[in-house]
């Protein structure tokens, strides 16, 4: 069985970044990070201190924007320690799951209907929605949870899409492995 997935349907455990208790990452708040072009979940730009606090506002269903001064104060602290901003970057990157998501396997031939313009967040909350999840449900289920539902709905209904197994990806990883041995043994194949 894919660990993945196991782990995906773990529920959370509660976590506390800054100061404040935040609730399982889910759809509904990557959706509203998206809309602040906030660079945790765009990669618009560089992270700032401020970026993750409130991305950890939004996850905490904080007020908006306020700013106190323990947060003025982390702010500081953060900016002057980039060791401990990066231990806090990495903390929010494992509070999201995407580990947990399902590998897919690549597909060479591009699909006829795409997306139609309907962003992905949406098509999934759209698709549990159809499949009789709540709303409410559908917006804030853990993503990685959300990811996988909506996976399996897609194949069931006869979707071109593809789930690597732990041991198909292990073994793409050994052959990637081994062709970058071979290329780096064979100085004649090098490019000028």
């Amino acid at each position: 069985m894919d660990k993945r997935f196991l782990a995906a349907f773990i529920d959370p455990a509660p976590f506390r970044l800054l100061g404040r208790s935040m609730y399982p990452w889910c759809l509904k708040y990557r959706v509203r990070l998206m809309a602040f072009d906030s660079p945790l979940v765009t990669g618009s730009r560089g992270v700032t201190p401020a970026d993750l606090i409130f991305a950890c506002q939004v996850c905490a269903e904080e007020p908006l924007g306020d700013i106190g001064w323990r947060d003025q104060l982390r702010m500081m602290s953060l900016s002057r320690n980039p060791a401990k901003f990066e231990a806090m970057l990495e903390a929010f990157s494992g509070y999201i799951l995407v580990n947990d998501w399902p590998k897919f396997w690549e597909q060479t031939k591009k699909s006829s209907s795409g997306s139609k313009g309907v962003p992905w967040p949406l098509s999934i909350v759209a698709n549990l929605i159809a499949n009789g999840i709540e709303e409410k449900r559908a917006w804030e289920m853990p993503e990685c949870q959300a990811i996988w539902l909506n996976s399996a709905l897609a194949i069931s209904k006869g979707a071109d899409v593809a789930i690597m197994s732990p041991e198909e990806e292990a073994f793409m990883a050994e052959e990637e492995a081994k062709d970058a041995a071979a290329a780096a043994s064979n100085p004649a194949k090098e490019t000028h």
